[in-house]
């Protein structure tokens, strides 16, 4: 892969802050104005993946939650950027939102010159709604057996081992830029157009590894075909408990994860943003949605306030801006 140098106007700028001005309210009250209006979950993915059933998991508890009609729409494309400027031009009356990781929104102004949004100026967090854990996975036939055997492989024969990537320019790519760099491995990294072809080659025996987001490889790692061998959380990801993190395998410093937001327009009135939150966090306690959300492969979160998601994104920002921006990878 070829990287040059992109330019930045500053990181306080360009990180994504989240609002601080979406407080709870004590009960569910819609307005009668959203009450009439169909609400629109909008994700930045395919039909028929992880996030597009998180996403109709939650539109179908939020639509008796708001009281309203609450459908949800794909709008794949650009590393969410397509979906991310569809909010931007949606009408800011709090009837759109945007389910879609923290990561592309602090990552696209540091690597992208073309943007046609300001996530810090265009968009407010309300919300986080599920964890999301990364991971890399070999063939169940494969010989590795675990991590070390492949970072052993790899230092021998590099050009035979490549990790896949599923996407670039996200936090899943400089995870996986990091990793060849502390592992010592000449490893080269493949980019994919997203997880599910990821994973039709490493079931071919296509490629020696992929790197994704661990929901791609739940279903296959517990049907025996593929093997998770470490993950980049803190701690092991709640629906794979038997996989080791790096940190556990002699690597502290590869700890990374995102986290699903829920965004609106900056603009949106705040009874409006305080009714989205308040309903999510409401549909994140119920037990079946708990079961549904971790046999899927998130780790479970409880919904959060606008200034934990404000010091969680900045942290997240802080430790993977130079990363980024040493890189030298632009998008475009």
């Amino acid at each position: 892969m070829t990287f040059r140098t992109s330019a930045s106007n500053g990181l306080s700028r360009r990180i994504f802050l989240a609002s601080a001005g979406a407080g709870l309210l004590s009960g569910m009250l819609p307005a009668a104005s959203l009450a009439q209006a169909v609400g629109r979950i909008i994700v930045p993915f395919p039909a028929g993946g992880p996030a597009d059933f998180m996403g109709r998991l939650l539109a179908e508890k939020l639509k008796d939650l708001l009281g309203r009609t609450v459908i949800l729409e794909n709008r794949p494309g650009a590393g969410t950027r397509v979906a991310a400027e569809f909010l931007k031009n949606s009408p800011a009356d709090g009837n759109t939102v945007l389910l879609a990781p923290v990561d592309p929104i602090f990552i696209g102004p540091l690597i992208y010159s073309n943007m046609r949004y300001d996530p810090p100026v265009d968009f407010k967090a309300l919300t986080d709604v599920t964890g999301v854990q990364f991971g890399i996975a070999v063939n169940a036939a494969s010989p590795h057996r675990n991590l070390g055997d492949f970072i052993q492989a790899a230092r021998a024969r590099p050009k035979e081992q490549a990790i896949g990537i599923s996407t670039v320019g996200t936090l899943l790519h400089f995870l996986a830029v990091e990793f060849v760099a502390q592992a010592r491995i000449g490893s080269t990294l493949a980019p994919y157009r997203g997880g599910g072809q990821l994973v039709t080659e490493l079931l071919g025996n296509q490629i020696a590894a992929g790197m994704d987001a661990t929901t791609t490889f739940l279903e296959h790692h517990r049907a025996g075909k593929l093997r998770v061998l470490a993950v980049a959380g803190e701690k092991r990801a709640d629906a794979l408990p038997d996989v080791p993190t790096f940190a556990e395998l002699g690597f502290p410093n590869l700890v990374a994860s995102s986290r699903y937001l829920l965004y609106v327009r900056s603009n949106t009135a705040t009874d409006a943003m305080s009714q989205w939150s308040q309903a999510v966090r409401k549909a994140l306690a119920m037990p079946d949605v708990r079961e549904k959300l971790n046999r899927t492969g998130y780790d479970l979160l409880s919904g959060s306030s606008a200034e934990e998601v404000a010091k969680y994104s900045n942290g997240l920002a802080a430790r993977w801006a130079p990363v980024i921006k040493a890189s030298g990878f632009k998008g475009d």
